[in-house]
């Protein structure tokens, strides 16, 4: 599908502009929301920059946790992870896991999809978290939490890389874009959400929810359904041209280099985990 042609033509067409933001829509949101889905947007197959995993002992890392409703101090196993565009993440792992060699397992399992996201996404990341459990991800900014169990059921269905995207957007967007006027505009003048999620929670969801299908729309419309693009641009033509501008312009590269890869000079003499 030509989606530029498609969202020129539903620009025209659509009455969604018509609906004033806060009043009641004609329509449902076409999703619930994106977690539920079964996109398949970005693969296990697809290339990552991520080049090696460095331990860096344990140490004291106050995580909020969602099991016990606070942000208590642990001593994390502590790693970092490197890539290829420069980038570079703290992976801390509650102890819970019980062993160094357990945690660093944990560690890769992560290490490695977070490298398949955009470079805008990854960079924003100062902290990755896991604990045990099966409660929702959570991230603010710079920070990404995830829970073990939750991961493991996301990837039973070959979710985990759009879960990581979407609490990078958190992590690394939300600061600059989510309040930010013109995206406020935006979410007006569509008048409608994309996901009954973002309905409920517009000022903290909303930038989220959109920005993962526009991005499969922009970059990977093979791996979107045609009828679900056209929900999409039908829906959200004014936030998808924003995250078409701001966020995942299609005339430039996803990864871009931030500095030089380091911290991996010495993962041949085997002191690190070679991507």
């Amino acid at each position: 599908m030509d989606t530029l042609n498609s969202f020129a033509r539903i620009l025209a067409v659509s009455g969604v502009l018509a609906f004033p933001f806060g009043q009641t829509a004609t329509a449902e949101p076409p999703y619930d929301d994106t977690v539920g889905t079964v996109f398949d947007i970005i693969t296990r197959s697809d290339p990552t920059t991520f080049i090696c995993l460095k331990a860096s002992g344990r140490g004291e890392r106050q995580i909020w946790d969602k099991r016990v409703d606070g942000e208590p101090v642990v001593t994390a196993y502590l790693f970092q992870a490197h890539y290829s565009d420069g980038t570079n993440i703290e992976i801390a792992i509650n102890p819970e896991f019980g062993s160094q060699e357990v945690a660093q397992a944990q560690a890769l399992r992560f290490a490695e999809p977070l490298g398949r996201l955009p470079t805008v996404l990854r960079e924003g990341i100062e902290k990755f978290s896991l604990h045990k459990g099966d409660r929702g991800f959570h991230a603010g900014s710079g920070q990404v939490v995830f829970y073990a169990g939750t991961a493991s059921e996301r990837e039973s269905y070959a979710h985990l890389e759009e879960s990581l995207f979407h609490e990078a957007v958190h992590a690394s967007l939300d600061e600059e874009h989510r309040l930010a006027p013109e995206w406020i505009k935006a979410q007006e003048a569509d008048g409608r959400f994309l996901t009954g999620y973002a309905e409920r929670s517009p000022d903290r969801e909303d930038l989220a929810e959109s920005a993962l299908f526009a991005f499969a729309i922009m970059h990977f419309p093979e791996r979107f359904p045609p009828a679900d693009t056209d929900d999409v641009l039908a829906t959200i033509p004014h936030r998808y041209a924003y995250i078409r501008k701001h966020l995942f312009p299609t005339d430039k590269p996803l990864t871009w280099q931030v500095a030089p890869p380091a911290g991996c000079s010495d993962c041949a003499a085997g002191s690190c985990v070679d991507g």
